[in-house]
């Protein structure tokens, strides 16, 4: 009688092993939408980058803390560039304070475009979704 009952007491443990070694399901993240742009109006060349991060920008006194970032090609297509970031939920906390930021760089690295104000998402009554006017880069 034993042997029927280690089946039914191992499968229900099995299941929940596996489980919990799922990856996160997209509820388990947050999405924030990124409008990127500039104000010149030229076409880039192909061979630029476009990169958008989100990043904890609660510490004064330390690097920003990247916890989502995106990079695409642009290869020649014109503003505005649109992006959707997925950010952990057990990466965020209302306490702190998250700031989305691009930049564009040239097929050598260069910077050609970056944000140069705070666009704040996700706490604090922030957005999800932001729109970045990158400023040029001499």
């Amino acid at each position: 009688m034993r042997l029927f009952l280690a089946p039914l007491v191992l499968a229900p443990a099995l299941l929940a092993a596996a489980c919990s070694s799922m990856p996160e399901s997209p509820a388990a993240s947050t999405q924030v939408q990124v409008t990127a742009t500039y104000r010149e109006r030229i076409m880039l060349p192909p061979g630029h980058v476009l990169t958008v991060k989100v990043e904890d920008v609660s510490r004064a006194d330390a690097p920003a803390r990247v916890l989502a970032e995106t990079t695409q090609r642009l290869d020649g297509r014109g503003p505005p560039y649109a992006v959707t970031l997925s950010v952990p939920n057990d990466k965020i906390d209302s306490r702190m304070e998250y700031a989305a930021r691009a930049e564009i760089r040239d097929p050598s690295g260069a910077l050609r475009f970056t944000t140069d104000t705070r666009h704040s998402v996700l706490t604090r009554g922030a957005p999800n979704s932001v729109e970045i006017v990158m400023v040029g880069v001499r």
